[in-house]
């Protein structure tokens, strides 16, 4: 742990594994939790690209839940 290829490290914190009462649900076994309460599923292409690889701070998903919590933090 704490090393910078670590799979958990290089995960998109946004990224949940498929519930076991839900499987076959979601086709890649996987899907984004954000902030606001929104599920969204990454396509394959964006898994491999985005949300395992540590560029997750490149996914327009992940930016777009980054701004809404720094604007809901600025009002608080």
């Amino acid at each position: 742990m704490g090393q910078g290829n670590d799979a958990e490290t290089l995960k998109c914190p946004y990224l949940r594994p498929e519930r076991a009462d839900r499987l076959d649900a979601f086709p890649l076994g996987v899907y984004c939790r954000l902030p606001d309460g929104r599920v969204r599923i990454p396509s394959r292409d964006e898994l491999a690209r985005f949300c395992t690889t540590g560029h997750h701070a490149d996914c327009v998903g992940f930016r777009r839940a980054r701004y809404l919590e720094t604007v809901v933090s600025g009002l608080a």
